[in-house]
């Protein structure tokens, strides 16, 4: 499935949700579609914002999952941004149903008639604004430049220059430390000469977990066992003296073993 950019800007999502909900308020309320042309325009300034209200719940209420199914996921694909928009427009639709039906509104419509002669018709111009406004949103995701490290070794031509995300994990290897990491997503290995202290110094964002080992603890997958951890396809041993400090870390998936 192909992948896609999420900006994960709180901010911004709540900005769009806004958006949502004000178009809806207005179109409700000046259009006046349907039988709302029936209403007076100050009945229909009084009860018809609350359908942009319950738009704007649904899409907030949603943005804290998304941002934690990306963090969990490490990626966002076209098949959860259609999710995202078709779980949106579920919500959406039960609560302007119910608030249709109940004592405010009290509606004649029966549900079949209210889902396609009402809310289709308005799906698909707010369907268009929701995907302009997440694509441009997700345009505008930030550089990652500003995360690009890069590991040298004693000599100063043999570098690696890697994204910190796609840093696995380094290895001692006699005179040299062995580094995975990926390239797309294939894990890759590169040989340079130096020690793990100097890449410790190079790069303190990774963690010790061994005399012999540090990790990216972004890469943790789970406890093989109680001394061993998986980093995407690589396992890596934990040094006793180590475990303690792992475990002590804010680093919630690394306390699942203890």
């Amino acid at each position: 499935m192909r992948e896609l950019k999420l900006n994960t800007s709180y901010k911004y999502h709540f900005l769009i949700a806004f958006v949502i909900s004000l178009w809806l308020a207005i179109f409700l309320v000046l259009i006046a579609p349907f039988d709302a042309s029936q209403l007076s325009f100050w009945i229909r300034l009084e009860i018809l914002p609350f359908y942009g209200l319950i738009s704007f719940v649904s899409y907030s209420a949603l943005i804290p999952i998304q941002n934690w199914l990306y963090k969990t996921l490490k990626k966002w694909s076209l098949f959860l941004e259609i999710a995202f928009i078709t779980v949106f427009n579920i919500l959406t639709f039960f609560g302007s149903y119910l608030y249709y039906k109940s004592s405010i509104i009290n509606g004649d419509y029966s549900f079949v008639k209210f889902a396609l002669g009402v809310y289709t018709p308005i799906l698909v111009i707010l369907l268009f604004i929701l995907v302009l406004a997440r694509w441009f949103l997700n345009t505008k995701v930030p550089d990652t430049q500003d995360s690009k490290i890069i590991l040298t070794g004693e000599n100063r031509r043999d570098f690696l220059q890697i994204q910190l995300e796609n840093l696995i994990a380094v290895s001692s290897a006699d005179n040299y430390v062995e580094i995975h990491y990926l390239k797309g997503s294939t894990l890759q290995k590169k040989l340079l000469r130096n020690t793990l202290k100097n890449i410790l110094d190079q790069e303190p964002k990774l963690l010790k977990v061994h005399r012999s080992h540090l990790i990216n603890p972004y890469h943790f997958k789970e406890w093989k066992n109680a001394s061993t951890i998986i980093l995407h396809e690589v396992e890596i041993p934990i040094s006793k003296n180590y475990k303690h400090a792992i475990l002590a870390i804010d680093f919630s998936s690394l306390k699942t073993y203890s």
